[in-house]
């Protein structure tokens, strides 16, 4: 399924991958869903209870992605149907190094096929490592638009540039940020969405900040 994003005639509202964003600023690990256009929470590790008790908070107020960073496929299909949008992160540690590429684009078309178990479509974004060289991301993003992943998360607006280019603005990105000023260029550089890690006092100055553009 192709995706395209679009602004609606509210000044911040957006369209993207199937979803109403009420604004493109996602925050990651933080419950304060008023304001976010969407946030992210790790997958569910010891205490799965507690970890769907959150969700349920949370569900209806914005929407909610699911950060898939281990035992991948078995992850995938206990969040499926608590996700709105589900990101595949191989590389959870944020190490330097890259993970293999052969072996990401194995597990992409694993998580795209077990999808298919489902009647809900749930798109999937695949989140690019700080290690990942020019050419890997190439490779990467070329593999994810054949296989069916949706969307792909890069880490700071060089990236996010480098893919819009290379797909002419075909593929959704979402920019990860670790400041304002990081996020603002993020979309500058053609991000539909950034995920930050700035919490709800940056959040409020981005979005104040978008507003009055």
């Amino acid at each position: 399924m192709s995706f395209f994003c679009f602004r609606k005639k509210k000044a911040l509202d957006i369209q993207c991958l199937g979803l109403d964003f009420k604004n493109p600023i996602g925050i990651r690990e933080h419950s304060f869903a008023r304001r976010a256009g969407f946030i992210t929470l790790s997958q569910p590790e010891d205490h799965i209870l507690d970890w769907i008790m959150k969700v349920q908070e949370l569900r209806n107020k914005t929407v909610l992605a699911i950060n898939v960073t281990s035992d991948l496929a078995k992850t995938f299909s206990l969040v499926y149907d608590f996700s709105d949008l589900i990101i595949i992160d191989p590389d959870g540690d944020h190490g330097i190094d890259s993970p293999d590429i052969s072996d990401t684009s194995v597990l992409l078309d694993e998580i795209v096929s077990l999808r298919l178990c489902y009647e809900r479509y749930t798109p999937i974004a695949f989140r690019l490592s700080h290690g990942h060289t020019p050419d890997e991301i190439e490779e990467l993003v070329n593999h994810c638009r054949l296989s069916g992943i949706d969307a792909i998360v890069a880490p700071g607006s060089k990236k996010v540039a480098h893919i819009v280019e290379m797909t002419q603005g075909r593929l959704p990105v979402i920019g990860e940020a670790g400041s304002e000023a990081e996020a603002l260029e993020c979309l500058e550089a053609g991000a539909c969405l950034v995920e930050t890690t700035s919490g709800p006092i940056g959040l409020a100055k981005l979005i104040k900040t978008l507003s009055q553009e």
